[in-house]
């Protein structure tokens, strides 16, 4: 199921954390495989990898009046049947860790830590997110600001943004997040666990039939970070291939504007897939255009592989 399927039929679990891969076997990068079916079907159709949801951590119901309790790390949200009652949850919130697409060396560059959730609302009243401040046990990591509303009775769509951070975030465990409103009062709070950074290539059954190599379920999202207009785009891997393939750089097309290059050396090992990877690039323009963005993964001068998608 995709992910963006999944997420419309399930908003009260939250979204899933799309586990992050980057760099060589020495370990330059982060990630783990996705789990379920490979991203191509046994006869090698490409079907692009089927997700499965992992969320570092949940948010535990605020009853207005009372101090919002820290959420237990290490596992899924609960599924509830209803919603609490007169109650403002932050609903599913996740942590990823991705690539700055505007460093100039990617791979080498600190990891930006990606934080999405929704904002459920059963009070008579509007509530509202305006900022997030994320702690590390005694350590402050930043205030990041974002606009979450939902009226009475409703749950906001599900968003992301880009945590500010003072350090790279990879060298911390966990992360204490406590949601803010315009008063900066709380609204909610959470303890999420960090990404591990690993590289992971999963090999592909030895029936597998070889094929080409490719880009699989490429999907582009708006991000928040800061004022400018910012997009993201995440994809896996699969080279059905007999040889290894390295990628040198990832070309990201928008529908209105110039390519984006982003240079970073990837060697992809032969007849594997890798985990998801997430790279977040700026958009020069007011704001981050609907329509077809296309990502070509290079080989040098040659392509190696190219997927194409709409913006969520």
């Amino acid at each position: 199921m995709r992910l963006t399927t999944w997420l419309s039929q399930n908003r009260a679990l939250g979204i899933a954390i799309a586990i992050v891969l980057a760099g060589c076997s020495s370990g330059a990068g982060f990630g783990s495989p996705a789990s379920g079916p490979n991203p191509v079907q046994p006869y090698g159709q490409p079907m692009g990898v089927s997700p499965t949801p992992m969320v570092s951590g949940s948010g535990e119901p605020f009853i207005p009046g009372q101090e919002p309790p820290f959420a237990q790390p290490g596992g899924p949200p609960t599924a509830t049947p209803t919603p609490a009652p007169n109650s403002i949850t932050i609903v599913g919130p996740a942590l990823r860790l991705a690539y700055d697409g505007s460093a100039k060396d990617p791979v080498k560059a600190p990891r930006m830590l990606e934080l999405s959730f929704a904002l459920e609302n059963t009070t008579q009243n509007p509530a509202k997110v305006s900022s997030v401040v994320a702690h590390s046990g005694s350590t402050a990591l930043g205030t990041s600001p974002i606009k979450v509303s939902a009226a009475p009775g409703q749950t906001s769509e599900v968003v992301a943004l880009v945590l500010k951070t003072s350090d790279d975030p990879s060298k911390y465990k966990d992360v204490d997040l406590s949601f803010l409103d315009d008063a900066k009062k709380m609204v909610g709070s959470s303890k999420l666990d960090v990404p591990p950074m690993e590289t992971q290539f999963t090999s592909l059954d030895e029936k597998h039939p070889k094929g080409p190599f490719s880009v699989d379920s490429l999907e582009i999202s708006p991000i928040n970070v800061g004022k400018a207009p910012h997009f993201e785009c995440t994809f896996a891997l699969t080279n059905a291939t007999g040889s290894p393939v390295s990628v040198t750089e990832f070309d990201v097309k928008p529908p209105k504007g110039d390519t984006i290059k982003v240079y970073m050396l990837l060697p992809v090992p032969a007849r594997s897939v890798s985990g998801f990877l997430s790279l977040v690039l700026p958009y020069n323009g007011d704001a981050v255009p609907s329509g077809t963005y296309t990502v070509t993964a290079m080989q040098t001068v040659n392509v190696a592989g190219r997927a194409t998608a709409v913006l969520l």
